[in-house]
């Protein structure tokens, strides 16, 4: 099959062309500056093949996360504690899946990460053709060559498969503390005829969780089942983050179900601050200063005083006063007497 340049190429050219590099976007009046080393501008990536996209800014830049992705989807965030305090260069890895103009766009955020600046490139994907070199056999190099082939099958001769059984561990969907360490673990049969060596795990799209890629297999025989583990660190930050992997053949071939790790980062919530919760300091109320209910102070009593009865004195009276008395009045006897009064 001849291999050519579409003109989407060319498309990709005249936007190249027309990005400023190191443009800013949603940029403040900051001194952040960030630039994309690598790819450049144009440049024609193989399709499937892992890609290290390489970005610079000056040194001493205070920056808190280093956000890559390709045609607005979000491919890597980088943190600033995950890197030496001296790095001025970030590598991020990306796999192309799909053909066709591609704008890897970088994004540096400051330390308070409400400021940005971005860069951009736009390149071209294609699936293009190793070149193989074989060397001109010797009439005895094509002679050993043919009995060989007629004595041991070839690889093409199998067929690779394989199926996913189980998610043995952190089931899509999972909660994770951010940066918490975890293994992902697949269980994995190998339902096709080849045998497998030489054969890893590499990371497809999504957000990688700082997953090694490629990640190396052990040998597995045709029919056979096994437990594929992977050591992932958890974002950062809150949402619902994916990670898409795959088995790679000794000759770089993805086949097999794309394995999928999918994790979610709750937001936090105001009960995980610590609410106010009442303080034992000392009131007043708890104190044991004597109160002035408390005191024995002595309060006015009644006093027995004597107070002045009526005394009973006699009123003078005339001595010389003969005061009268009643005198007999004449009463009229049986025998007519008279009697006189004195006095008269």
């Amino acid at each position: 099959m001849k291999k050519w340049i579409s003109p989407g190429f060319l498309i990709a050219a005249l936007v190249g062309v027309g990005i400023l590099f190191g443009c800013n976007r949603g940029s403040s009046a900051t001194d952040l500056q960030v630039e994309i080393l690598d790819p450049t501008v144009g440049q024609v990536l193989a399709l499937n093949k892992e890609v290290i996209v390489r970005s610079a800014f000056p040194f001493g830049t205070k920056w808190s996360k280093l956000e890559l992705s390709v045609n607005d989807l979000p491919i890597r965030l980088d943190l600033r504690e995950n890197h030496p305090a001296s790095a001025v260069v970030i590598e991020q890895p990306w796999i192309p899946t799909q053909q066709g103009a591609m704008i890897i766009t970088v994004t540096l955020f400051d330390e308070s990460g409400k400021n940005s600046v971005s860069s951009q490139v736009a390149v071209l994907v294609q699936e293009l053709s190793e070149p193989v070199f074989t060397p001109t056999p010797t009439p005895l190099a094509s002679a050993t060559a043919t009995a060989t082939s007629a004595m041991t099958p070839t690889s093409e001769q199998c067929t690779l498969s394989a199926i996913l059984l189980q998610d043995v561990t952190f089931p899509p969907g999972s909660l994770l503390i951010p940066g918490q360490d975890f293994t992902k673990t697949w269980r994995i049969q190998n339902n096709g005829t080849c045998p497998w060596k030489g054969y890893n795990l590499v990371y497809i799209r999504g957000t990688r969780m700082a997953g090694t890629s490629p990640t190396n297999l052990r040998d597995i025989q045709p029919g056979e089942t096994f437990d594929l583990s992977l050591s992932l660190i958890a974002p950062s930050y809150q949402g619902l983050h994916q990670g898409v992997w795959q088995i790679q053949s000794d000759t770089n071939v993805l086949f097999g179900p794309e394995l999928v790790v999918l994790v979610g980062i709750p937001t936090p919530t105001p009960t995980l601050t610590q609410p106010p919760t009442p303080t034992y300091t000392l009131t007043p109320t708890h104190t044991h200063t004597p109160t002035p209910t408390s005191t024995n102070t002595l309060t006015p009593t009644a006093t027995n005083t004597i107070t002045p009865t009526p005394t009973f004195t006699a009123t003078p009276t005339d001595s010389n006063r003969i005061t009268p008395t009643d005198t007999p009045t004449p009463t009229e006897s049986s025998h007519n007497t008279q009697i006189a009064t004195p006095g008269e």
